[in-house]
């Protein structure tokens, strides 16, 4: 029997043991958190289980010489298998990072430009009204209750936390009642998004003269493939913190035009990311 024949077979349950190995470890290390939501982490530990066994009832029937008289044919198939499943868990075990922006950036692409709409969360202004609404902002008062059948989790005239459970859903509630929310003080962790790359994004308002960069955290639904921004401008009066850094943004909420979030921050403070980095997109 030639090598390849005898080879093939342990390389297979290698493969798919170290395959296996690596789903195990992407949901138990929490890394799986990167790439889909928390819904998936069942799925991924079974998954790797499941060819866990595989490979141990390979390595038996190896052991019981059921593999003695395979063929090359059947030698080369098992091989590109083991190939394939070693090339998997190369890309599972990588320490590979993509930036938010880069992220965003394939998103929208993919996404097309009615991304916001289809989400329900066009963060889009009207083109003419920035400058009446900001004459207009001093005169807003915060409503105590909302206008929907979404429940604002504070008193709007308390302080509104985002948080990685709430961000979504909060951004959802603001875009549609925004008006009872003006003037509210609100307190959020994202990631710095340019006004360069603001521009393109449906989700984010458009950073104008008076704002100076805006603020995102990336919404997920199935899994990293379908994320998209979503976020606010932020007026600020310091230095521009770094493009894709992760900062704590404090300050009071303005609604610009008919549904565009601005938050007029009172502070600006660099942190880590939060883990998960995603938030996730309710339906």
């Amino acid at each position: 029997m030639k090598l390849l024949d005898r080879l093939a077979p342990v390389a297979e349950s290698l493969s798919l043991a170290g395959l296996g190995a690596g789903l195990l470890w992407l949901s138990l290390s929490g890394r799986y958190a990167s790439f889909v939501p928390p819904s998936a982490r069942l799925g991924i530990i079974v998954s790797g289980a499941g060819l866990l066994a595989c490979s141990l009832a390979l390595s038996a029937r190896l052991g019981a010489g059921e593999h003695e008289h395979t063929d090359t044919e059947h030698g080369r198939r098992a091989l590109t298998r083991a190939l394939v499943a070693l090339l998997a868990s190369a890309l599972i075990v990588l320490p590979f990072r993509v930036s938010p922006s880069e992220l965003a950036s394939t998103a929208w692409s993919a996404r097309g430009a009615d991304a916001g709409p289809a989400s329900g969360l066009d963060a889009g202004d009207d083109e003419g009204t920035s400058a009446s609404s900001s004459s207009s902002e001093g005169d807003a008062s915060p409503a105590t209750t909302s206008q929907s059948g979404n429940t604002s989790q504070v008193p709007s005239t308390g302080t509104l936390e985002l948080t990685t459970d709430n961000f979504y859903s909060q951004v959802e509630e603001l875009i549609a009642n925004g008006r009872a929310h003006d003037g509210q003080h609100i307190d959020l962790v994202g990631f710095v998004v340019s006004p360069e790359a603001a521009r393109g994004q449906a989700s984010i308002p458009r950073v104008t003269e008076e704002e100076s960069f805006a603020v995102a955290r990336m919404a997920i639904w199935c899994c990293a493939a379908d994320a998209y921004p979503v976020g606010f401008a932020v007026r600020w009066s310091g230095p521009t913190p770094e493009a894709d850094s992760w900062v704590r943004v404090s300050g009071t909420l303005r609604v610009r035009g008919t549904k565009a979030l601005v938050i007029e921050a009172d502070s600006v403070e660099v942190t880590d990311a939060p883990n998960p980095e995603f938030v996730i997109q309710s339906r």
